[in-house]
């Protein structure tokens, strides 16, 4: 296999799945996870047959995805490892419900680096032909690989499948959110449904995503964000304290999502941000072609180190992030405790976290702060005495979380007062 590729072409190929796939089922992919899948079903042709072997160019795919060259082979032989012990259930055309995997045939050859895959059986109504079962209804959606391959977050490329499939006949499409029927976008973007015990059929939803404000950051924001950066379509939305019937209610019960196709100069626009970006990757690697009368060895061999020594604390730093993430989503105020435990000196267990929001909220006037805010009023109010004492060190005995708590207690500055007239204005 060689290893020249023209990579332009490549995160232009088309991914195409059926609505089906996208809309209802449940697996959990990371972010190089789903970019895999989708780098292989790029692959397949309108007129391919069902049960086709495919080829999985490391070099090619690690650099659609901006993947560290260090052992790349490695790395995706744990990851499709991963892939292929991975399953869930399928409803078929004929009503029956079928365990699928991604893959039934992974083949690597550690010489040339090649993978060969074949898809599973089951999955094929799902990914091939898609075009001839149109007439029965059966709809897909398709987009350019390049439009997801740059993506960081993890959810983006599952919010801009959802929103895809719904959109091109649709200009709104509203979604219900947190109420766990099959129209709740939370159980839309879950990892996962649960496929054994009394509670079989229910997803698997973060506990932090109950609070609409952790739901709307850590979720909804930077996939939005992607979205509008990398893709065909605009989109925005508004969270509504009313059902899906309208009826009003205390909490965001619905989210309404507008979403329009770009226009040609503003794709024009988004094609050229995806190309720079691609060209700093094709900058970046350069240095690994020059010869001896370009570049010292020693030259080259440090600068490759350095450039190594940056993807690993890039690596670290998404790691650090995502095991804070997890922290965050298992406490009982996950906003308050993710500020805590960000990037801040003091590292502050659940208990003092807990401590502390107890703290903030004591003895305050009930009714003026909408109940689903307090975790909101809390976090604005310790770290506004946090904030100022790391501005105003002391020498003390008394450690700062102890310091933060006397100022919560006394409120020095009267920030109670300011933020009750915020929120009440709110």
């Amino acid at each position: 296999m060689t290893d020249k590729f023209d990579l332009k072409e490549a995160r232009n190929r088309l991914v195409a799945k059926d609505n089906r796939l996208i809309q209802n089922s449940r697996y959990a992919l990371d972010t190089n996870e789903n970019k895999a899948v989708l780098y292989l079903i790029s692959k397949i042709q309108p007129e391919d047959e069902p049960g086709k072997l495919y080829s999985f160019n490391c070099k090619e795919f690690q650099a659609l995805i901006r993947w560290s060259k260090d052992a790349p082979y490695k790395k995706i032989k744990a990851m499709l490892t991963d892939l292929s012990d991975m399953r869930w259930w399928i409803d078929l055309e004929n009503g029956e419900e079928s365990l699928v995997r991604w893959f039934h045939i992974i083949r690597m050859n550690p010489g040339t680096g090649e993978i060969k895959i074949k898809f599973h059986e089951d999955m094929f109504p799902f990914l091939v032909q898609l075009q001839q079962r149109l007439g029965n209804g059966q709809y897909f959606t398709s987009y350019k690989l390049q439009n997801v391959t740059l993506m960081k977050h993890r959810y983006s490329p599952r919010l801009y499948e959802i929103l895809k499939s719904y959109q091109f006949n649709n200009q709104r499409w509203t979604f219900e959110n947190g109420t766990g029927s099959q129209y709740d976008l939370q159980r839309m973007m879950g990892d996962a449904i649960l496929e054994e015990g009394p509670e079989k059929g229910k997803p698997i939803i973060p506990d932090s995503w109950s609070n609409w404000a952790v739901f709307k950051r850590d979720v909804l924001e930077p996939a939005v964000k992607e979205i509008n950066k990398y893709t065909d379509i605009k989109v925005a939305y508004d969270g509504k304290k009313e059902d899906i019937h309208h009826k009003k209610t205390r909490a965001i019960r619905t989210i309404e999502f507008y979403m329009v196709g770009k226009t040609g100069p503003e794709q024009r626009n988004t094609d050229e941000v995806i190309d720079a970006e691609y060209r700093e990757i094709e900058d970046r690697d350069r240095y690994h072609q020059y010869t001896l009368d370009e570049l010292s060895v020693a030259d080259a061999f440090f600068k490759a180190h350095d450039e190594s020594l940056e993807e690993e604390r890039i690596e670290n730093e998404m790691i650090e992030a995502e095991r804070k993430q997890k922290q965050a989503d298992k406490s009982k105020y996950p906003v308050l405790f993710a500020e805590l435990n960000s990037d801040r000196s003091a590292k502050l267990s659940e208990k003092k976290v807990a401590q502390l929001y107890s703290t903030a909220i004591q003895g305050r006037v009930a009714g003026v702060v909408d109940v689903s805010c307090w975790e909101l009023f809390a976090t604005d109010l310790v770290l506004h005495y946090y904030d100022k004492i790391e501005a105003t060190p002391e020498e003390t005995k008394s450690t700062l979380y102890q310091r933060l708590l006397n100022c919560l207690e006394k409120d020095y500055d009267g920030k109670v007062f300011e933020l009750q007239e915020r929120y009440r204005k709110h």
